[in-house]
């Protein structure tokens, strides 16, 4: 038997795994021209992405290791996150939502999961998973919403309506990590910003002053229920290669500025 193919053509996508793209090895997802996703199957603590690691800093500043949670991942690309999960906080459970069954099969037999990573996956759009309310057993500490097509999510991702469907999933307890693709202006974060400040949660914004200041990057957005573990936040950031901002509620209104939330309906 050959070795897997690091290449896929097919009828939706097209796909690469580039090996050796990280300083410590590991694989570079390239869909359609874009870099999605960076892992390491042979170390899963290995995040070499920025805003991996600050969705990393995030999940251990508000459920510390090793306690096992489980996680709704919409969007998972290389799987980096459930593999880092499994390996940070055994006995996790995990449950996928990804449109494309084509791509998951590509990466899992390239980069096949270790037996530790217990991970469901349903293959659906990532909207209508939520609005038939996708779970299992739900309940879910933790929801990671990381859905693009190419460099932009989905407008439908990114709704009140959503986000409220999304929380219906949930434990009373539980947090939604947004990953936002900052763009020049800064309009994607501030929009998602202004669409979550909309259910009442407690907001928190995580990225790099570089960012921030209208450099190219990522932004986390973070709802909960309660305030943000503003020092185990502040310690997850301490030993960033570059300086990581945390803001929360009033800042992050204040970051939203007058830009409106977006519902159901409106243009894309």
């Amino acid at each position: 038997m050959g070795e897997p193919s690091l290449e896929l053509h097919g009828d939706d996508v097209h796909a690469r795994l580039l090996p050796g793209r990280g300083t410590n090895g590991g694989f570079s997802l390239v869909i359609d021209g874009t870099t999605q996703s960076h892992v390491n199957p042979d170390d899963p603590l290995d995040l070499q992405l920025e805003y991996v690691r600050e969705i990393a800093g995030v999940l251990d500043a508000w459920h510390p290791r090793p306690e096992p949670i489980s996680v709704l991942h919409l969007g998972a690309g290389a799987l980096t996150l459930p593999r880092w999960i499994a390996a940070t906080r055994p006995g996790s459970r995990q449950h996928v939502v990804e449109l494309l069954p084509e791509l998951f099969d590509f990466v899992l037999q390239a980069l096949p999961l270790g037996d530790d990573v217990e991970l469901t996956v349903e293959f659906d759009d990532a909207r209508a998973a939520v609005d038939r309310a996708a779970r299992h057993d739900g309940g879910y500490d933790v929801a990671i919403v990381d859905v693009f097509s190419g460099n932009v999510a989905p407008p439908a991702v990114g709704t009140v309506e959503f986000f409220a469907a999304l929380r219906d999933l949930l434990a009373p307890h539980a947090i939604v990590v947004v990953n936002s693709l900052a763009g020049f202006d800064l309009a994607s974060p501030r929009t998602l910003a202004a669409t979550l400040a909309v259910g009442g949660d407690e907001l928190t914004l995580v990225a790099a002053s570089g960012v921030l200041d209208g450099g190219p990057g990522n932004v986390v957005l973070v709802s909960s229920p309660g305030p943000a573990p503003l020092a185990a936040l502040t310690a997850a950031f301490s030993g960033s290669p570059r300086p990581i901002e945390v803001l929360t509620r009033d800042s992050v209104e204040a970051f939203a500025g007058d830009v409106p939330a977006r519902f159901d309906g409106m243009p894309g």
